[in-house]
């Protein structure tokens, strides 16, 4: 099998869910408006579960082992963030709250649903490790980030420490940060909490890509300028900044999966704060949509090259 009919069988369930709620949406299957219930699930119960056990089950010392590709992860992460929300802000004239939701697209990998299928067609298993870190790294620090910045954007008279409480108490927010503390601290999920906690956390990725594909359907698709820089951004710029870090940083191998993990399309959160957050912005959803099928191109090549390294 080529190195793109392999991404394209990895990334045919993305698609396919996405366009299943799409296809929902359309027909009036579910109300593609009044979806606060459904998002409230996902966010503040699906996800936080499978976000506190994805972490928490990884072993202390393969955490600690990691650290080097966390640190790769959070400066490429930060920069394709940073870099998105200046060009946004200041160059183009953007709304803060879209910006920063702009910003959380183009710099957040879809690792959950596309970076673990690929890091482990690719890599042996052990690999599977920098799949959790790279997740911890995103909701440890992109999301938090995100928040702080729609909060600050929802009120002038809030105070620092409201925004940052509103910011920070969040179960998407709190559920990875406890679970990477409980993996350094070497303790093991008591069984039944173990055991629940999968049960809720199990349709977190798949329930995701079906509301965000419910949201894109009651939306047009805008191609403008901010979204082809955020694709850009995040399928491009964004793989080669971390190859410029992780090869004299990293091993080989390690070098690789680091850019394999930024190189997965992006993630669905810019779409799902949008809805908590009443941001109506068409172009958040189509930069997740055009960097998901760019991705067949842009994820095939960083595969090729990067084996020469």
């Amino acid at each position: 099998m080529t190195e793109t009919a392999t991404i394209l069988a990895l990334l045919a369930p993305v698609f396919l869910v996405m366009a299943m709620g799409y296809a929902a949406g359309r027909t009036k299957e579910f109300d593609n408006h009044n979806i606060g219930s459904l998002n409230a699930l996902v966010m503040d119960f699906a996800l936080p579960a499978a976000l506190f056990t994805a972490m928490a089950q990884a072993p202390r010392q393969a955490m600690i082992g990691q650290a080097r590709l966390a640190l790769v992860l959070l400066g490429t992460m930060l920069l394709a963030f940073a870099v998105t929300y200046f060009v946004q802000v200041r160059l183009l004239g953007g709304d803060r709250r879209e910006s920063a939701l702009i910003a959380l697209t183009a710099s957040g990998p879809n690792v959950g649903s596309a970076g673990l299928p690929i890091v482990a067609a690719l890599f042996n298993k052990s690999a599977s490790i920098s799949v959790a870190v790279a997740v911890a790294v995103a909701a440890i620090v992109l999301t938090p980030l995100s928040l702080l910045l729609l909060e600050s954007c929802a009120g002038k008279s809030r105070s620092a420490m409201s925004i940052v409480t509103a910011a920070l108490a969040k179960p998407i927010v709190i559920a990875p940060l406890l679970g990477l503390l409980w993996s350094l601290a070497g303790l093991s999920l008591p069984p039944l909490l173990d055991s629940t906690l999968t049960l809720v956390g199990q349709g977190a990725s798949g329930t995701a890509l079906f509301l965000t594909g419910l949201v894109l359907s009651a939306q047009p698709i805008q191609f403008r300028a901010e979204v082809g820089l955020a694709v850009m951004t995040k399928n491009i710029l964004q793989p080669l900044m971390t190859a410029l870090l992780a090869i004299p940083l990293l091993d080989h191998t390690e070098a690789r999966v680091a850019i394999m993990l930024t190189a997965v399309p992006s993630g669905a959160f810019g779409v799902l704060f949008a809805i908590r957050y009443n941001v109506a912005s068409p172009r958040v959803g189509t930069a997740l949509i055009v960097s998901t099928i760019a991705s067949v191109a842009t994820l095939t090549t960083a595969i090729l090259l990067s084996a020469t390294l």
